[in-house]
């Protein structure tokens, strides 16, 4: 669950993004940042430690990135005591991002894993009923038995034979 915050972090970064041109880099700079915190234990630790000075945290970031305005989003998370909010405002960003490109990330789980057939006319049938370009992001879970669930953004579409034999129930119980 995301959070208020993050949500507003996320904007403000769109707007920036528009007005410099550089949604592409941003999203990838903030991407890198994020993941090189959640693999490097280190990373996050030095950019926390209250010893290291905050110019030397502004060198690193600028070192691995392209863009003025990620380590400056970084700098404010690290003085507002928001860092851990990181991951959530890039999740943010990015599905802001890909609606800004026509594009809209489809979460889907089914029960075991899709071919690359069945992967690409999902993902057409998606398009067709979003009338945008669908970025799929498909997991196995073999509790939901067989079906497919989606989502996509707001929207659930639980077409899966688990929640129709829990309507059943509830039905013969009622």
């Amino acid at each position: 669950m995301t959070s208020n915050i993050s949500y507003h972090f996320a904007i403000a970064l769109l707007r920036l993004a528009r007005k410099t041109g550089e949604l592409a880099k941003i999203e990838r700079d903030l991407g890198k940042v994020v993941e090189m915190m959640a693999a490097q234990r280190r990373v996050m630790y030095f950019l926390l430690h209250p010893l290291v000075p905050m110019a030397r945290k502004e060198e690193f970031l600028r070192e691995v990135t392209e863009t003025r305005i990620v380590p400056q989003l970084i700098k404010v998370l690290m003085e507002t005591k928001n860092l851990s909010l990181t991951g959530e405002i890039y999740s943010q960003f990015s599905a802001l991002a890909g609606n800004e490109r026509g594009m809209v990330r489809a979460e889907i789980r089914v029960a075991a894993p899709l071919s690359a057939g069945d992967q690409t006319t999902l993902g057409e049938a998606l398009e067709r009923l979003t009338g945008k370009r669908v970025e799929l992001e498909v997991t196995a879970d073999p509790d939901l038995l067989a079906g497919v669930w989606v989502k996509i953004g707001d929207r659930v579409i639980d077409n899966t034979v688990k929640t129709k034999l829990k309507m059943v129930r509830e039905r013969l119980v009622t």
